[in-house]
């Protein structure tokens, strides 16, 4: 199973490019149409491996969370690998993982090639995926905020799940309390400006 490719580009295609290793194997490789790439640049993907019964497909991503949203978006019915990968290409995972939060199929509808009915399949089905934010609705819809303790963890953790570092989420926490936010929203509403914020960045 391929997980990270490294190399120098050997062919164009269509929709692929061919990247060829230290060790002087070529592989064909889906990339992103938003990207320009040239022959003998030097490159490095995340890779997921797809191998079905006929074939077997590479799909080439910058960073292991938008891998792993595109694996996530295939439990939708209705989705194949190159629809959730066509999506992270399109919107990004942080961007992916903001609409599934706000329920906001209209960004989903925006994808060329994805309709309005998969569009809310999605943000229906994958509601869980972004952790329990369905609970943190029904707990913090009129509990403020503890500054401390439990709070913290949560808010922390529930990034954390989201694929966010550390150092993303402590820089995060800094402007919320700069701008004042951080004093007067719920648990899930905080979540959210969170989420938007760093989509921002």
């Amino acid at each position: 199973m391929i997980g990270y490719l490294q190399g120098r580009i050997i062919g164009l295609l269509e929709s692929q490019i061919i990247i060829k290793t230290a060790g002087g194997i070529g592989y064909v490789v889906y990339v992103s149409p938003l990207k320009g790439f040239m022959i003998n640049e030097n490159i490095e993907f995340f890779i997921w491996h797809v191998i079905r019964e006929a074939d077997q497909d590479l799909y080439s991503f910058d960073s292991l969370d938008d891998r792993k949203w595109a694996e996530k978006l295939t439990k939708v019915s209705g989705v194949g690998p190159k629809a959730a990968t066509n999506i992270i290409y399109s919107l990004g995972s942080k961007r992916v993982q903001e609409a599934i939060v706000n329920q906001d199929a209209a960004t989903f509808s925006s994808v060329k090639g994805l309709g309005e009915k998969t569009a809310k399949k999605i943000v229906l089905e994958l509601k869980g995926a972004t952790t329990d934010l369905a609970k943190l609705d029904e707990r913090s819809t009129t509990t403020k905020i503890d500054k401390t303790g439990k709070f913290v963890t949560d808010f922390t953790d529930t990034l954390s799940n989201l694929g966010y570092k550390r150092g993303e989420i402590v820089s995060t926490i800094t402007e919320l309390k700069r701008q004042g936010e951080w004093e007067e929203k719920d648990l899930t509403g905080l979540v959210k400006k969170a989420l938007t914020s760093m989509v921002r960045v």
